[in-house]
C-alpha cells in the first residue's frame, strides 16, 4: 500500500474516530439538556405548590369577598339568622330595624320609622304591636322560637317575640329568679340561641348570665359567674359562648364549662386553641364538620377555629374600610357560606367555606 494510501486512510479513520466521539457528546449533552429540563419542571412544580399553600393560608381578599345585597345603606346590620323561605332576617341596631333579605333585595321586616336624635340616627323606642308599628331600641341578635323569632332588644332589657305580624314581650316567669311587669328581668340581653327543643337561650351580658327560656315560657339559668358572654350558637348538644370580657370561646355541654379557645389575655395571636389569642369576641357560629367561626370583634378580624388550630381568615387590609371588616358582631353558617354582620362597616359579608 503507497504512503498516501496509507495517510488517507489513518486520516479517514481519525475522522470517524472524531465523529464518533462528537455522537457520544452531543449524546451526553442531550441526556444533559434533558435532565435539566426535568429539573427545571419539578422546581416550577415545587414553587408553584409552595406559593399555592401559602395563598390557601392567607385571609381572604377584597376579590373573594361577596355582600349581602338589598340593605339599607345606612343599615347597622348586627345579629343574623335564616328566615325559612331562602333568606334571611337581619337586626339593624342603626335604623332600630328588622330587614328580611333575599336574593338581590331586602324589606323592613318589623320596626317603624322613628324621629332622630341630634346626631341623625334614629331613636327608635319600646312598643309592642303589629310589626309595622313595632319600635325598637337596639335590636342585636335574632334567632327562631315559638314558630315565629326571638330578637334581643339590649338597650331595652327585653326579649321580643316577631310572628303573624306582631311584637310581643317574652321575658319569660320564674319563680326563682328576680322579676318586674314583663317577668324575668334583663339587665343587658345580647346573644341568642336556639336548641333541638325549640328552647331559647340568652346572654345576659350586664350580668355575667346565660338563661334559659323554654316553649312555655319558664325562664331557668343556664349558667352565671361569665365575665361579658354575648354571642351564642347551639351546635351537636352544646352551647358555644363568645364570652367578651374574659376574650375566649367558651363552651357549655351538661353543665360543665369548658375552654373551646383563648387564653384570657387580649391579643391576636393565631396557632393553637390553647396558645390563641383574642380581644373581644362577640359573635360565634358552628359550620359543617364542627368548624368554629369566630367575630374578633375588637381586632376587626374573623376567626376559624379547625383541626385544632386557631387562623385569620378575614382581615382589614389597609385603609379599604368598607372592603374588610372593621368591627364583626353576629354570625350565622348557612349553605356552605359563612355570614358575617358588622354594623360599623354596614355590611354582611359573605364567605364561601
Amino acid at each position: 500500500m503507497s504512503e498516501q494510501a496509507n495517510g488517507e486512510t489513518r486520516i479517514e479513520d481519525w475522522v470517524a474516530k472524531e465523529g464518533k466521539a462528537r455522537d457520544r457528546q452531543n449524546k451526553k449533552g442531550g441526556k444533559k439538556w434533558v435532565l435539566w429540563v426535568i429539573i427545571a419542571l419539578v422546581v416550577i412544580a415545587v414553587i408553584g405548590l409552595v406559593i399555592f399553600l401559602l395563598l390557601k393560608k392567607k385571609p381572604a381578599t377584597a376579590s373573594s369577598i361577596a355582600y349581602l345585597e338589598g340593605l339599607d345603606v345606612m343599615c347597622g346590620p348586627n345579629g343574623i339568622t335564616p328566615d325559612g323561605n331562602g333568606g334571611f332576617l337581619v337586626t339593624d341596631v342603626y335604623g332600630k330595624k328588622i330587614w328580611q333579605a333575599k336574593g338581590d333585595d331586602a324589606i323592613v321586616y318589623a320596626g317603624a320609622t322613628t324621629v332622630k336624635d341630634a346626631s341623625g340616627e334614629p331613636m327608635g323606642g319600646y312598643q309592642d304591636g303589629s310589626f309595622e308599628e313595632s319600635l325598637f331600641a337596639e335590636p342585636w341578635a335574632i334567632s327562631p322560637f315559638l314558630n315565629g323569632f326571638a330578637v334581643s332588644d339590649t338597650a331595652n332589657g327585653a326579649v321580643r317575640l316577631l310572628r303573624d305580624g306582631k311584637v310581643e314581650t317574652i321575658n319569660g316567669h320564674s319563680s326563682t329568679l328576680e322579676t318586674g311587669d314583663m317577668g324575668v328581668t334583663f339587665d343587658k340581653p345580647m346573644g341568642l340561641a336556639t336548641d333541638d327543643k325549640g328552647s331559647l337561650y340568652v346572654a345576659d351580658a350586664g350580668r355575667g348570665t346565660i338563661y334559659v327560656i323554654t316553649d312555655r315560657g319558664e325562664v331557668s339559668v343556664l349558667k352565671d359567674g361569665l365575665n361579658g358572654p354575648t354571642g351564642l350558637c347551639w351546635n351537636g348538644g352544646a352551647l358555644y359562648v363568645a364570652e367578651t370580657g374574659e376574650h375566649r370561646i367558651v363552651k357549655i355541654e351538661n353543665g360543665s364549662l369548658t375552654v373551646v379557645a383563648g387564653t384570657g389575655e387580649e391579643g391576636e395571636d393565631d396557632g393553637a386553641p390553647d396558645k390563641a389569642t383574642f380581644s373581644n369576641p362577640q359573635g360565634v357560629t358552628v359550620g359543617k364538620d364542627g368548624v368554629i367561626f369566630v367575630s374578633d370583634t375588637v381586632n376587626g378580624t374573623v376567626r376559624r377555629i379547625k383541626k385544632n388550630k386557631v387562623e385569620t381568615i378575614l382581615k382589614m387590609d389597609g385603609e379599604e374600610l368598607t372592603t374588610f371588616p372593621i368591627s364583626p358582631i353576629g354570625m350565622c353558617y348557612e349553605g356552605d357560606k359563612l355570614y358575617v354582620c358588622d354594623p360599623f362597616a354596614r355590611r354582611v359579608y359573605i364567605l364561601e367555606q
